[in-house]
């Protein structure tokens, strides 16, 4: 049994604490301690006396720039909490009273004059010794810690820092990639050293980054939050960490709280992008509208920009098109959203010649939302894996009578959130990748999860042993699936923007794939040249006579 213990400012903490120290506390392979500060080391001064001390430790410029983004940074929050419900629940504070069955262990913080670096007495230190954890996590304690806490477990401390350390050090979390426009928020798992976010990286994930500072901050800490926690359970059932990154220096500035003009600047970005939305949804009636097109030709030799487009019916939008050719007859499968019914079907579309198509209408409807239809044949039968998350699974449907009749057969994963789903086979091996929504997540583009059967139309599928492969909401969510002249698969990768999701897409060859092995190559990148006005793409496939494809315009409904 493991012994580990969590860094507590308080007996009351966030609802991420609150799960962790839940699920420890049910492994029983885990016996958890609570090293908490004394409730007086953290007595709260005066609003005056706090601001005159930080005055005197920081400057009255960089006091001031802190009070004006905090003063935004609150107004947002507020703002944004009456219509987001991650909001709502990330300022709710939960006791780990209910786990008082846990020993606490109480120390005093000393901290320096500053406020942000934070040492433990000898007495202290000798305290937390005597517990003889294997390993100790950074909760909500505050401060950089320094001295000798840093080893006063066996295995140091875990700690998250909610950004990239490659360039970002420092903080606030979630913040300077909205205000520099990032396309995706890092964050990494650290086992901590003095140097401010320079521990041993053990684990790195990048997801999207939202719109504002308060929601890619909640997004942020939400969805990383269930890492840890898999890493810390990894540990008690293996007795050992994952392996740290080979460390590199460190050439970047450090990122402190927001001068007063880059809070303004963020604000009147902030403002523009929401008036922005506003105006073009409301005053112009414009949405985000997918669209699907089509060349005659296998996917390497394509020029998307003479594909021909497929046009939406009135209120509805087509995506994600794969292609297949059985009895001579080209069919391509799309999502057809609705945007009455807030759901997606599967629709078919003849393809015919170089320009013609034909709607055949829909083929597959379920109360939930479908997209993504995924083909693949067996054993002289075409079957399909469209996307079904909503239902909690991942669904087979067969081709009873082509091209129009299909019939659902069972589920291939069960109790999953499971995204995009593609199979194919390799080496003998039958592979189903997908992106995954682990429990606790709210997060969809960035977790990339292989299993693998030696049939593709089982229910028994086995878990990769790298599991998720990539954590890259750049790379991380499927596209489609191709195969080259030499016939090697290579995956279509969505590409997510600053607060769009589908801007782009890539193109990697699978070099190798094993139960304990994945590695893919990017050979090419498409960003949203190839028809005017488009602002994303995110999906391409090819039966090596047709190429399909979709795109993304701002556009009425009608």
């Amino acid at each position: 049994m493991k012994r580990v213990g969590i860094l507590l400012n308080s007996m009351m903490c966030d609802r991420y604490i609150h799960e962790m120290a839940e699920r420890l506390s049910a492994s029983d392979k885990i016996e958890l301690f609570f090293i908490m500060h004394h409730e007086n080391s953290l007595e709260q001064e005066s609003f005056w006396d706090k601001l005159k001390s930080r005055m005197r430790t920081r400057g009255v410029l960089r006091t001031l720039s802190l009070i004006l983004f905090q003063i935004i940074s609150k107004v947002e929050y507020k703002l944004l909490s009456y219509t987001s419900t991650e909001l709502q629940a990330h300022k709710t504070l939960l006791s780990i009273e209910t786990f008082t069955q846990h020993e606490i262990c109480y120390i005093t913080p000393i901290f320096s004059p500053s406020g942000i670096s934070v040492r433990y007495s000898e007495a202290d230190i000798a305290k937390i010794k005597a517990l003889d954890l294997d390993l100790m996590v950074r909760g909500n304690a505050q401060g950089i810690f320094r001295g000798d806490i840093i080893h006063a477990s066996k295995e140091g401390i875990l700690s998250f820092h909610h950004g990239d350390n490659r360039w970002n050090r420092g903080g606030p979390a979630g913040f300077w990639e909205v205000l520099l426009r990032k396309p995706s928020t890092g964050f990494i798992i650290q086992v901590l050293s003095e140097d401010l976010d320079g521990g041993a990286v053990i684990f790195r994930g990048e997801m999207r980054t939202r719109r504002s500072y308060s929601e890619n901050m909640v997004h942020l800490f939400h969805n990383s939050n269930p890492y840890l926690i898999k890493i810390i359970l990894a540990y008690a059932d293996t007795g050992s960490l994952p392996k740290a990154e080979t460390e590199i220096p460190f050439g970047g500035k450090l990122y402190l709280t927001p001068s007063f003009v880059a809070s303004m600047c963020y604000l009147g970005k902030t403002i523009g992008l929401f008036a922005s939305m506003v105006f073009n949804r409301i005053v112009l009636g414009r949405h985000p509208r997918w669209g699907v097109a089509f060349v005659h030709s296998d996917w390497q030799k394509a020029t998307l920009r003479k594909g021909i487009a497929i046009k939406n019916p009135p209120k509805h939008f087509f995506a994600d098109p794969f292609v297949v050719t059985r009895a001579e007859q080209t069919i391509c499968y799309v999502e057809d959203y609705c945007y009455e019914k807030q759901k997606g079907y599967i629709a078919a579309i003849a393809l015919t010649g170089n320009k013609g198509y034909q709607l055949l209408g829909t083929v597959i409807e379920e109360p939930f939302h479908m997209s993504f239809p995924f083909l693949f044949e067996y054993e002289g039968e075409l079957y399909m894996v469209p996307e079904t998350s909503q239902s909690g699974s991942v669904r087979l449907y067969k081709c009873l009578e082509y091209p129009l009749k299909w019939e659902y057969q069972y589920d291939l994963l069960s109790d999953i959130h499971a995204f995009d789903s593609m199979i194919f086979e390799a080496n003998g091996v039958w592979w189903l990748l997908c992106t995954v929504r682990e429990q606790g997540k709210s997060d969809d583009s960035s977790s990339l999860y292989a299993f693998y059967s030696d049939n593709p139309i089982s229910n028994t599928w086995k878990p990769h042993q790298m599991n998720p492969l990539i954590i890259d909401s750049q790379i991380g969510r499927n596209g489609g699936l191709l195969r080259n002249e030499a016939g090697n698969m290579v995956r279509v990768r969505q590409e997510q923007g600053f607060n769009q999701y589908g801007k782009a897409f890539s193109l990697a060859e699978i070099i190798a794939l094993s139960p304990d092995t994945f590695h893919e190559e990017t050979i090419a990148q498409f960003t949203p040249e190839f028809f005017e006005k488009i602002q994303g793409c995110h999906h391409l496939h090819s039966n090596g006579h047709y190429t399909v494809y979709d795109y993304m315009k701002q556009e009425r409904l009608g």
